[in-house]
């Protein structure tokens, strides 16, 4: 029996053996390319506008591409396969970034970015529904977990590339860094992966969807209204309002501003954050096999909730500290957690389409995150802004505990709502 022909049985090909180690190395080579520019972005930004403003506004705007282009690149992906929106994605980031050498002006910078967030948002969208093809749930845990360690390692390593090109040749030139990175992911896709959705497979689902009802056909919106993707969008607006809207908001302003700390120093207890997610981020997704996903979400919730909490208490550098290493334990269990939910809950017909949905509630954070932490520090402060938020991740976990389901095993329909 050919893989192809496994895929439409429902045995999934390992997602540890041939066909899943070139999506991890594809991983590592994206995150690479994005930290040089998620180094860089901000500071160009700056450089062309002069403006903190229009730096918040051209970050605030690529989630707002990705919550829009998400759920159409997940319907896409049932219909067209997941490969073609793969190589799309890393096509259109890399000619973008590439873009970013030709232009002097923030107009022109702030459509290239806004642009190349639409490919950034496929190749998520898309690299999220492959993991989901190529593992069971058995093993989807780790999977997930891999996935998040193989990118984390290339962010780690982006920041110092772009740091590097810019001494030698000028911050534009990390750009091109992420250019070269997402035509490599392209490549890779191309000649190394498999598409984990073939078109017999596509056919076969649509056959079956058709000899259903018409009103049982597509999603439905009964799935969205169940208590289970309730829990899942309200983990997943805290996870993403704790991460873009604090700790790459505000953590660093709040940093310098109440304890004084300089930029080698905060950049210093960012970095121990994300080593320490990244140690977390495996193990935790051999737990979550061994013992399923909300026994990772509900306490990761509540250290993301401390996390917020003791930077509302913080005023030194041994607070701040304090709340960057919880957030480093929080952010691994929680991240690839949700992941891991998200597909478990997925219908196997509809797979790309429904967590095209679900990635919208990630940008939807991402979005909507940094605008309301800011409003609320504008007018009440610091403090009251981290507090709001831990108030939100601590209500998400006790529904999450409450009314989520164990996904780690099969769902049962009185359990799904």
């Amino acid at each position: 029996m050919t893989s192809e022909q496994s895929n439409l049985a429902g045995q999934a090909p390992s997602v540890f053996g041939r066909r899943g180690l070139p999506l991890f190395a594809a991983y590592m080579i994206w995150g690479t390319g994005s930290g040089a520019q998620t180094l860089a972005r901000p500071l160009y930004a700056f450089s062309l506008s002069d403006s903190v403003l229009l730096v918040t506004l051209l970050i605030s705007s690529l989630a707002l591409s990705r919550m829009v282009s998400a759920p159409i690149t997940g319907f896409l992906t049932d219909r067209w396969g997941r490969k073609p929106l793969a190589m799309a994605g890393a096509g259109i980031r890399g000619l973008t970034s590439l873009g970013v050498l030709f232009v002097n002006s923030y107009e022109a910078f702030f459509v290239l970015e806004f642009i190349g967030a639409v490919g950034v948002s496929m190749w998520q969208t898309t690299s999220s529904i492959l993991i989901a093809d190529l593992s069971t749930r058995e093993n989807r845990g780790r999977a997930v977990a891999l996935r998040a360690t193989s990118n984390r390692l290339g962010m780690i390593l982006g920041p110092f590339l772009a740091a590097a090109i810019a001494g030698l040749f000028g911050l534009r030139y990390a750009f091109a860094a992420n250019a070269v990175a997402k035509g490599f992911v392209l490549l890779v896709v191309l000649f190394f992966i498999k598409e984990t959705n073939p078109k017999e497979s596509r056919k076969a689902a649509a056959a079956e969807r058709n000899a259903r009802p018409p009103a049982e056909r597509g999603l439905g919106l009964a799935v969205f209204r169940s208590r289970a993707f309730l829990a899942l969008a309200m983990t997943t607006f805290g996870v993403s309002l704790i991460g873009q809207g604090i700790f790459q908001t505000l953590f660093p302003i709040h940093a310098r501003e109440t304890a004084g700390l300089d930029a080698a120093q905060i950049g210093t207890l960012i970095g121990v954050a994300g080593v320490v997610t990244l140690f977390v981020s495996f193990p935790n997704g051999v737990l979550m096999d061994r013992f399923g996903r909300k026994r990772s979400l509900v306490p990761g919730l509540m250290l993301a909730a401390t996390a917020a909490a003791l930077l509302g208490l913080s005023t030194d550098h041994s607070g701040i500290l304090q709340a960057a290493l919880v957030f480093g334990v929080a952010q691994g269990m929680t991240m690839g957690a949700t992941q891991t939910f998200a597909m478990d809950l997925a219908p196997e017909d509809r797979r790309g389409a429904f967590l095209g949905i679900w990635s919208m509630f990630q940008s939807f954070g991402a979005f909507v995150g940094p605008l309301a932490a800011g409003a609320i520090v504008a007018t009440l402060g610091f403090a009251v802004a981290f507090y709001c938020v831990a108030a939100w991740l601590v209500l998400s976990a006790l529904f999450m505990a409450v009314f989520g389901p164990e996904t780690g095993r099969q769902i049962k329909p009185a359990e799904a709502g």
